[in-house]
This record gives structure tokens, sequence and C-alpha cells, in this order.
């Protein structure tokens, strides 16, 4: 009981934070925002059924085969308002990142915190920020479901602020010849932010 206690109250902040809902509605969310125009080359987002706990349900960031014409520069992603925190607090927010490419994956996730500025998605000043790469991951802790999935997280301080946007990014390295044989596609779930 108290155990199930703790684990509710590290996601509490984060509204969805498995992304079942996300799933259900096949990737529409009224707290999610996708960062993304896969037509248009800037990367595609999307609901995946592939999870790192519990049921069904992920998000997939990608460049997808059949567009003919990418930006590899753009961050197609995910983010998130999240309220109710306490303000000039130590916090840390994690989540669970899926790379299936190996150690000589051209993608990496960028993930933090910024302040909220209305209106205006991933415009505030950063609070905490980092990039994870699975070649850097083999002793981070995993998912129950899927083992691809490992824990990536990074502290913050929430300042002045009570709600702060959460963020996480696909980057791809575009120095490494790239090939789209297989999708450069990556995958995120179980998003939580909690006191240190």
């Amino acid at each position: 009981m108290f155990t199930a206690c703790l684990a509710f109250s590290a996601q509490a902040y984060v509204q969805d934070p498995q992304l079942t809902e996300y799933r259900a509605d096949k990737g529409k969310s009224s707290v999610w925002l996708s960062h993304e125009d896969s037509s248009g080359g800037l990367g595609d987002v999307g609901s995946s059924k592939d999870s790192a706990f519990g049921d069904e349900g992920s998000s997939r960031f990608r460049f997808k085969r059949d567009v003919s014409n990418h930006d590899f520069n753009s961050k197609p992603g995910l983010s998130q308002i999240v309220s109710g925190l306490p303000a000039n607090t130590d916090m840390s927010f994690s989540l669970y990142y899926c790379d299936k490419k190996g150690a000589n994956s051209p993608t990496q996730l960028h993930f933090g915190v910024r302040e909220v500025i209305p209106n205006a998605p991933l415009a505030g000043t950063v609070l905490a920020d980092a990039k994870a790469h699975v070649k850097d991951l083999a002793l981070a802790p995993q998912g129950d479901n899927k083992k691809c999935f490992r824990q990536v997280a990074v502290d913050f301080n929430t300042g002045n602020n009570t709600q702060v946007e959460i963020f996480s990014l696909l980057e791809v390295d575009t120095s490494q010849e790239l090939s789209l044989d297989k999708e450069l596609e990556v995958r995120v779930d179980g998003f939580a932010i909690e006191k240190k």
C-alpha cells in the first residue's frame, strides 16, 4: 500500500504519464503537445502500442521512409505543461527511452524542463536539460514490458515556477551517413516528476 502511494505521488504531476490515454486516442491528447510535421519533412510523432510498464501506450518519434524530403535538423517530439509544483524545490524529471538501433545509432533524445511561456511551446528558458544515447544506457533501469526502454533523468530546481514545460525531442546526428532503410525512430514512455 505504501509503495503504491509513493509510485502514484511520483507521477501525479505529469498527466497521462504512461501515455495510455494518448494511445487510446490514437496520438491525440489534451495534455501532450506534439511537435511534428511529417509531410513537411519535420518528423512524425504518434502513438505506439509498445510500453515500458502496464497497459499499452508510448509515443514514437521518427522520420518516415515514405516521405521524400527530410529536415534532419528538426526535432520531433512531445511536451507538456505540468502544474502544481512547489516553488524553490529540488526535483527530478525522468522518462523511459527506447532506441533499438544500437551503439552506432544516429539518434539521441534531448529532454528537459523549461519555464512556461503562454502560447509559445518550447520557447521558455531551459531550467535543466540533458541528452541521452542508447550506448550509454546499458546500466540504466529497464522497463518491465519492453527491455529496450531505459530510464533517463535530469535534476532541476523549480525556482519561482509552480508550472514548467517538460519536453522530449528526437535529435539526429547529421554528421553520419543516414539511411532510412530502417526508419529513424525512438519511443518514450513512463514520464515522472518527483521531489529530490
